[in-house]
């Protein structure tokens, strides 16, 4: 990550340390090593139906405010939202919090721009506080 705000692991954050203690009571599995081994994950943050339909949803409350743009970046979008609403439900109006970054890699591995991977040009903008 670029900025130190972002460099931060997924056992420093208490709600991906609850949610892992609590899918692995609930599953019956161990405890995973990190939040993108959650089964939780995998559902929420990277299936692309389950996007779409959460797409849909921002679109309904937040209507022609919410980002449009190329489908990599809305799946992206939605699925950093999706990641923001399972550990901490509602933040409140533009307060912010740096994901995990290896949730953040995860996905944007998951939802790359479209094209071959030489040509890739990684220009992400990452985190930044509500007054930035």
């Amino acid at each position: 990550m670029d900025r130190e705000e972002e460099s931060i692991c997924c056992h420093e954050i208490p709600a991906c340390v609850s949610i892992n203690q609590e899918a692995a009571q609930i599953e019956e599995i161990p405890v995973p090593e990190c939040i993108t081994d959650n089964p939780a994950f995998q559902y929420l943050c990277l299936n692309y139906w389950v996007l779409r339909v959460a797409w849909s949803d921002y679109r309904r409350h937040y209507g022609i405010k919410a980002h449009e743009g190329p489908e990599h970046k809305k799946t992206k979008t939605v699925a950093y939202r999706q990641f923001v609403w399972w550990c901490w439900n509602i933040l409140g109006k533009e307060i912010r919090v740096p994901l995990p970054s290896c949730a953040v890699s995860c996905i944007r591995a998951h939802f790359p721009p479209p094209g071959l991977e030489e040509n890739f040009v990684f220009v992400f903008e990452g985190f930044k506080f509500a007054d930035e």
